[in-house]
């Protein structure tokens, strides 16, 4: 693994992990964070449109558009969790 893969790979970490807690903190809603990981893949699209390393520029959309993906599906996870603990305490 190259130390620019690593580095951009730990940065990208951090800031899911950063989107998380704000949203579990109540700083911001998760609509206002999935707004910003909108805003950060349409701006990668547009480069891909603008820039001739459109390989690399795909790359970033699918993990922006992943990363989104997986941010929705989390909570979705986590009310499913709580209604199955909750039947199973009734």
């Amino acid at each position: 693994m190259s130390p620019d893969y690593a580095h951009g790979q730990a940065a990208l970490m951090l800031c899911e992990s950063l989107l998380h807690l704000l949203v579990e903190e109540g700083v911001i809603t998760k609509t206002k964070a999935i707004e910003a990981i909108d805003g950060v893949a349409e701006l990668a699209r547009e480069s891909t449109k603008l820039d001739g390393r459109r390989a690399k520029l795909s790359h970033a959309v699918t993990l922006v558009e992943t990363i989104a993906d997986s941010f929705a599906a989390k909570d979705e996870g986590q009310v499913a969790k709580a209604k199955s603990l909750q039947l199973n305490s009734d």
